[in-house]
């Protein structure tokens, strides 16, 4: 690649060697150089198309379909409880459960404290009846213990007569002796009847004496026996004093404290329901006002949200207040998600409008640039192409015949991507067609039509974009080549007799930089089966999956290779070949590919 067909070498320049541009930069120097200037090129596309940002028109109508108004929820549809309806009823029903557990425990309590009156009622009756026991049967011992040594039972059966008499919680006195044989009675039986008729239903024979307090029945009336031992110096034992005293007292003290306790119950109970029902209507009216000042804002917000699906995207909310900070807060993020989706939305309008003069920028290009089909104009047969890296490009290329004899070919890579940059090769295009035709042909060459280019690419541009460049005026009659380039990469020419790749280096400052700047030109001689090719940077650095670029050595090989090819058939198998080395990978740059093959007969 660093050799040079001998037969294409350029006129040497005053002051300079063969092989040696001006200023004594080689070739390979002059091409790296070029690989740094197209370096900061492709930092500023990627720095200009994100501005731009969306590939697809397609994509807007995606987005704002959705606010079609045939495609909102059925919400009438849903059913279920309201929420105010959800907050009165879960209210009423925890008050109801409160209000109920306080009845229960106000009833129980009640129960409780009755329970326990009753207890001690009876522990006094009880305690009563055992004094009372133990106080008759020592006044009976004290006062009877001689006539029971005589057995004087008629006396004792009116002691006896008399304790019932005097004391009406006493029914029956009853004295027996240690063998267990009633001495007397206080209710001494009649003549006639049997003897176990008028025995108590609990007969007292055969009881051990000792003091005892028992509870039974005497004439279906509920008793406690209070019994007492008597001692009265009997050589068999001690007697036994048998007193029946009545549990009328206690049993009607208990049925007092019952209807108390069912009055009380009763009492509570209606207290406790009139409370609860002044609960339920108090806890009522608060839920509904509540719920109501908490739901009046979501109905709102709700009713804001469906005319924001429905396409009002000027629906906002007010503050509610007493609604709580989460409905405050909802309020606050529906109104900032509202008009976020306005501004995205005018964003995406904005980007659609700009995409639809994307387009209609790409149109024009591609109208200004030539077609895809080969031309064959003489021996010289010139195919070329432009791939874009985005919807428009900042690559072109042209070719013109000047005359019977002349054709001239222009390529150029303006820095960056994008509309902008389409805008600025279509002029550079249209400017290299005006420079053709206000000259006459005869002075019409490679130094002047890039002169012509820089001014009007420094007018357009006005410094802020650049473009490099390489032009070539080919003489179809003898194969001279007249070229000049700036800052562009040295078009390739393969020899078919000697299978060698040479280069056509001319030096050059950017384009657009200064209308002062000063070109070049320079002059090679093509032999028959010489085929020229053009190409941008965006080829030789396309990159693989490891980061590695193409190269202008593999595009070099690729021409080799392919050189039997028609001159289209060659220009898209480079491109094929440029695509498979970074194939996975995004294309970063723009690439042009223009071939030329001289074959006069």
């Amino acid at each position: 690649m660093s050799s040079t067909n001998t037969r294409l070498n350029p006129t040497p320049e005053p002051g300079t060697s063969p092989g040696t541009s001006p200023g004594g930069t080689s070739p390979q120097a002059e091409r790296t150089g070029s690989r740094e200037i197209t370096g900061t090129r492709e930092s500023t596309a990627t720095r200009l198309t994100a501005n731009v940002g969306l590939p697809h028109v397609e994509a807007t109508g995606t987005l704002i379909a959705p606010l079609e108004a045939g495609e909102l929820p059925n919400v009438a549809a849903i059913r279920g409880l309201r929420l105010d309806q959800i907050l009165l009823l879960t209210t009423t029903a925890l008050v109801v459960v409160i209000v109920g557990l306080l009845a229960a425990l106000s009833v129980a309590s009640t129960q409780s404290q009755f329970e326990e009156t009753a207890r001690r009622s009876t522990e006094r009756i009880q305690e009563q009846a055992r004094e009372l026991g133990r106080t008759v049967g020592q006044t009976l011992a004290l006062t009877s213990v001689t006539n029971l040594r005589d057995n004087n039972y008629a006396f004792l059966e009116g002691v006896a007569g008399s304790i019932v008499s005097t004391n009406p919680n006493i029914l029956r006195v009853q004295i027996l002796d240690p063998e267990g044989l009633v001495m007397a009675d206080s209710e001494p039986k009649a003549a006639d009847a049997p003897a176990e008729a008028e025995a108590p239903e609990n007969a007292p024979s055969g009881r051990a004496a000792e003091q005892r307090l028992v509870q039974a029945f005497y004439r279906n009336q509920a008793v406690y026996e209070i019994q007492e031992p008597i001692d009265y110096g009997s050589t068999s034992g001690k007697g036994l004093v048998v007193i029946s005293y009545s549990l009328r007292a206690l049993q009607e003290q208990l049925e007092v404290l019952e209807r108390d306790k069912r009055a009380t119950v009763r009492a509570n109970t209606v207290r406790m329901l009139g409370l609860g029902l002044g609960f339920v209507v108090l806890a009522g009216v608060v839920a509904a006002f509540q719920s109501r000042r908490i739901t009046r804002p979501l109905g709102v917000l709700t009713h804001k949200v469906m005319q924001l699906a429905a396409g009002d995207l000027g629906a906002r909310t007010q503050s509610a207040s007493g609604a709580g900070r989460e409905v405050k807060t909802l309020g606050v993020v529906f109104n900032h998600m509202a008009e976020r989706i306005k501004v995205l939305l005018d964003d995406v309008r904005a980007k659609a409008q700009l995409e639809r003069e994307v387009s209609l920028a790409r149109t024009v290009q591609e109208t200004l640039l030539p077609g895809r089909d080969a031309v064959q104009v003489g021996p010289l047969r010139i195919a070329g192409l432009v791939v874009t890296a985005d919807a428009c490009g900042g690559d072109w290329w042209f070719r013109a015949v000047l005359d019977e004899q002349r054709v001239v070919i222009g390529i150029g890579d303006v820095t960056g991507h994008g509309l902008s940059t389409s805008l600025v090769a279509t002029s550079a295009t249209s400017g290299f067609a005006s420079a053709m035709t206000l000259r006459e042909p005869t002075e019409v060459n490679a130094q002047m039509l890039i002169t012509a280019l820089n001014v009007t690419l420094a007018n357009v541009g006005r410094g802020e974009h650049q473009m490099s460049s390489s032009l070539a005026v080919i003489d179809v009659s003898n194969g001279l080549v007249d070229y000049a380039a700036g800052a562009h990469p040295s078009p390739l020419v393969f020899n078919k007799h000697s299978g060698q790749v040479a280069s056509l280096p001319a030096r050059g400052p950017l384009l657009g930089a200064s209308v002062t700047s000063q070109f070049t030109s320079r002059q090679a001689q093509l032999r028959p089966g010489d085929i020229i090719v053009w190409y941008t940077d965006g080829i030789t650095e396309a990159r693989d999956g490891t980061g590695r670029m193409y190269g202008t050595q593999r595009l070099a090989a690729a021409v080799q290779t392919h050189a039997h090819l028609s001159a289209e058939a060659l220009r898209d198998a480079l491109l094929a070949d440029a695509r498979a080395y970074s194939a996975g990978q995004p294309q970063r740059d723009d690439i042009t590919v223009v071939v030329a093959e001289y074959s006069p007969a």
